[in-house]
């Protein structure tokens, strides 16, 4: 990560010195206007579907219900906070395995469940799998993820497409009643 950097999110944390903290806040907002740069600029190279995402879903302190490998495909599911009846699906076509490293933050910030905190996407370098010259023009994207356990997950990827299903198991707290679906045709 360029902006969000797990060592910036931790200074945000320091509320023993106010000097200390409104610099670490000044430079947080300044990181927020950079990479909201950065995402002008990506603009029209991000592929379709993450613009679905970039633009209207905060996915700051959403839940992850689950994040799966399939072969070349990536999946993460999300329960966004400000709309819990509604989940994020995120899809990505590989270009390489992810990468998880565990211990991003200092174990004694690790919080559970696990959360999204920052992410950061940028196009990536112009090249295959394990370094050998890439198989069409397209480009190429990273997509870096601070998780509340600790985790940062960078994913590279060609393709990645945004979902917003229904929830409908389980049942939020409060929710009572049925709850019409669909019938899928046979």
């Amino acid at each position: 990560m360029k902006f969000f950097t797990p060592e910036r999110y931790l200074s945000l944390a320091n509320l023993d010195d106010k000097q200390t903290f409104l610099a670490a806040h000044q430079q947080w907002e300044e990181a927020l206007s950079a990479y909201g740069e950065q995402l002008q600029r990506l603009g029209e190279k991000l592929p379709r579907g993450l613009r679905r995402l970039v633009e209207p879903v905060y996915l700051h302190d959403a839940r992850v219900l689950a994040m799966y490998q399939d072969k070349e495909l990536f999946l993460i599911t999300l329960q966004p906070e400000p709309d819990p009846g509604r989940l994020v699906v995120l899809g990505y076509v590989l270009v390489e395995e992810p990468t998880i490293e565990q211990q991003a933050l200092p174990v004694e910030r690790f919080r559970e469940p696990v959360e999204w905190l920052y992410d950061e996407l940028d196009l990536d370098r112009p090249e295959g799998p394990r370094g050998l010259p890439a198989p069409t023009a397209e480009p190429t994207f990273r997509h870096n993820i601070l998780l509340s356990n600790g985790w940062e997950v960078a994913i590279r990827f060609r393709t990645a497409w945004v979902k917003r299903p229904l929830r409908v198991l389980p049942a939020l707290a409060g929710q009572s009643g049925a709850r019409p679906v669909a019938p899928r045709a046979s």
